[in-house]
């Protein structure tokens, strides 16, 4: 017998262990109507396709991209819709990848930081360095990295007690 790509052959527990997904979050995508092809079996248990597979990838990388779910829907129904939808649907991937893209950046940003940090530490711990860091040490570099602009160094000037 020849299996198509269509064929339901999966469960629940079997896509968890294929994609690394939650069994949860797989059910929650199927239960909004993320995955339009989800089949039945005679139990009522959910069975996926190679090709419900394929969807289920595209949707939780828009959602783990922060695309909201009414928005993955609405690819969803542009792709249901055919062909004539495919520039509105480029538009959306291009606009997702370019937020992607700033919020991959500022995680490199806060990366960066936490990596300072541990070499900073790696450093004190070997002897090498004093904490210097910790704002509890009123350590008078702490804020000094920051240009902070001067209508709001003046009003915090206002905000402390003499």
């Amino acid at each position: 017998m020849i299996q198509t790509l269509h064929e339901p052959k999966y469960t629940v527990k079997d896509v968890s262990e294929i994609t690394g997904l939650t069994k949860h979050t797989i059910r929650y995508y199927d239960d909004q109507q993320l995955i339009p092809f989800v089949s039945r079996d005679s139990n009522n248990n959910r069975l996926f396709s190679d090709h419900d597979l394929d969807w289920l990838r595209m949707v939780h990388s828009f959602r783990i991209s922060g695309l909201p779910i009414s928005e993955v829907k609405h690819y969803i129904a542009m792709c249901l819709q055919g062909d004539e939808t495919i520039p509105e649907r480029a538009e959306l991937v291009t606009k997702q990848e370019k937020e992607l893209e700033t919020k991959i950046n500022k995680y490199n940003l806060q990366l960066m930081h936490i990596k300072e940090k541990k070499a900073y530490y790696k450093s004190v711990l070997s002897g090498q360095l004093n904490d210097t860091w910790n704002p509890v040490n009123n350590n008078p570099e702490c804020g000094e990295k920051y240009d902070i602009p001067e209508h709001i160094k003046s009003a915090s000037k206002a905000h402390v007690s003499p």
